[in-house]
This record gives C-alpha cells, structure tokens and sequence, in this order.
C-alpha cells in the first residue's frame, strides 16, 4: 500500500508544479478543467497498471522487476533534471509543426504553452492537452512500479482525488507566490524510491 500511495503523489507532482507555473502566469484552471486533468491523468495510469498486471504473467519475473526498476530510475532522473531540461528547451525551442502532438510534447516544458487562445483561462480542450502532457510519465510509471493488483484500485481513486486537489491548491498557491519555487524534483525523488523498491 506503501508503494501505491508514493506512486500516487509522485505522477501528481508534475500537475502540482504545472498548476502553480500556469497560475503564477496569470492561467486561471476552473475547477471542471481541474476535475478533467486528474481524470485524465488517472486513466494513463489506469492503463499502465493493468498493462503491467498482463506483462507481469508473460514475462519471467526477474526480467520484470529489473525493467521496472531500469523505467523507474530513468524517469527519476529525468524528473530530478526537469528544471535543466526545461531552460534548455526554452533556449533551443525546437521548431516543429504546431499540431497535436507538438503541443503535448512543448507543454512538457512550459505548461503556459496550453493557454493557446491567449485567454487567460483553460478551456476543456486545452485542459486535454494539458493533462496528457502531464501524464504521460504516468505511462511508464505504472509499468515500472509493479505495484500489486489488489493495491491498484486504492493506488487510482488516491491519484484522481491528489490530482484535483493538488491542481486547485497549485492555482491558489500561484496567486500568491512571486517566484517558482523549484522543487518539481520531489516527484523524482519518489520514483527513485520505488526503483530501490523494485529491487
């Protein structure tokens, strides 16, 4: 249950950040929009865990618990260096085509970039991108953290419910903070926790 719980936190700390980042920006998330990020986010990690249930009963179980752990430990680490990732990107934007998947992979970096209209305001359509952008490490987490079946359905309502509630008080704390705390690095922190776990 351990596990589940710190998997939880750990995929809604991007969304916590992203939300403080888009409110400190002057991005108003409503609540429905906030409501549509965690369901979002919970389905991609809906996804991965029941995937990983299938790959548990194909693959031999050493094979599966060092994957794991070798997904874990990238990803963390990734996390730890978002914030160098991310100035890198803002100095070298890569000049791709505005599409859809060219606006998911930009508001990896700057979550501002999801206000497309320029209205101050997420709408529905733009909270999709949004929350795909931000859960796309939950696709990878769920696979690599092994967390055991009868923990899944805890693991899930934790992650919807810390989704929406981290998102709305990201928003409150963006109102009042004048600059970005950097410390995104905490949901990298506890995938690396569940590496070692794996292990």
């Amino acid at each position: 249950m351990f596990q589940a719980c710190l998997l939880a936190f750990a995929v809604c700390m991007d969304t916590f950040f992203a939300s403080i980042g888009c409110s400190m920006n002057g991005i108003l998330i409503p609540k429905r929009c906030a409501f549509l990020i965690s369901a979002v986010g919970t389905a991609f990690l809906t996804i991965s865990l029941y995937g990983a249930q299938i790959l548990g009963r194909i693959l031999p179980e050493n094979v599966f618990r060092y994957a794991g752990f070798l997904i874990l430990l990238l990803l963390g680490s990734s996390q730890i260096m978002k914030e160098m990732l991310t100035a890198l990107f803002r100095k070298h934007r890569p000049h791709w085509k505005w599409n859809a998947l060219g606006l998911v992979i930009s508001i990896c970096f700057d979550e501002t970039l999801a206000d497309t209209d320029h209205s101050k305001t997420l709408s529905m359509r733009e909270a999709i991108a949004y929350s795909s952008a931000l859960s796309l490490d939950s696709l990878a987490s769920g696979l690599g953290a092994g967390i055991q079946k009868q923990a899944v359905p805890a693991c899930l309502l934790l992650t919807f419910c810390a989704g929406f509630l981290l998102t709305m008080l990201g928003t409150k704390i963006g109102k009042i903070c004048h600059t970005k705390h950097h410390l995104s690095w905490l949901g990298g922190v506890m995938l690396l926790i569940l590496a070692l776990g794996r292990l």
